[in-house]
């Protein structure tokens, strides 16, 4: 398979992923600071384990950021919650994307993670997605995951996500660039652990070259 992404190819774009957040006020600098500083198509925000009504009072603050970026707001695990917020979509596991799409409506964006599994994006595929997402890749080479994801993009039309773009002290992992050229979209703010990736947050402008 060829290495350079066909020059029809449109670029890839930055999926932001939030660390679960039981308090929103602190982390609206760096979310605003990440969207001025990157190409961002969408933010999925994870939430802490908290009342629904604590929920939507973090969710409103975040929603009017995102959206006054013209970013997508997608909400993860809470189908039902992210159409009664006024949020964009919702993100979910894939084998739960039918109820989801039940729960959220025709109208609004739905995301699955479908880890490496070829069976479960297509699956999801036809149980009405509007995305799927590879991963979580990690720190180190996962050639598998990357012929899966350069696969994907070149034979389906529905896009892809590749989860997560990680960095380790000044580095990136050295997927991140072949990631990014191959996906969609690359996730990044988290790592495959699904805590805060603090690298990108303290500086979210030293990941634009992967996105030129």
């Amino acid at each position: 398979m060829n290495d350079t992404p066909p020059d029809t190819q449109e670029p890839c774009l930055a999926y932001l992923v939030t660390p679960p957040l039981g308090e929103v006020i602190a982390f609206l600098p760096s979310l605003e600071k990440a969207l001025r500083a990157l190409p961002v198509a969408a933010v999925r925000l994870r939430l802490a384990d908290l009342a629904p009504e604590k929920l939507i009072q973090l969710i409103q603050p975040i929603r009017d950021i995102v959206q006054s970026h013209d970013v997508a707001l997608i909400l993860d695990g809470l189908p039902k919650l992210a159409r009664e917020t006024g949020c964009d979509g919702a993100h979910v596991p894939a084998s739960t994307a039918s109820e989801a799409r039940r729960l959220l409506g025709d109208e609004l964006q739905l995301g699955v993670s479908c880890g490496f599994s070829r069976d479960d994006a297509m699956h999801a595929g036809e149980n009405g997605v509007d995305y799927v997402a590879f991963g979580p890749f990690g720190t180190e080479p996962n050639e598998e995951g990357l012929v899966l994801v350069r696969w994907w993009r070149e034979m389906m039309e529905l896009p892809v996500v590749a989860e997560y773009c990680v960095a380790t002290g000044n580095e990136m992992c050295p997927s991140a660039k072949q990631l990014a050229q191959w996906a969609d979209f690359l996730a990044v703010g988290i790592t495959p652990d699904g805590e805060a990736l603090e690298e990108f947050w303290r500086e979210p402008e030293r990941f634009a070259s992967l996105f030129a």
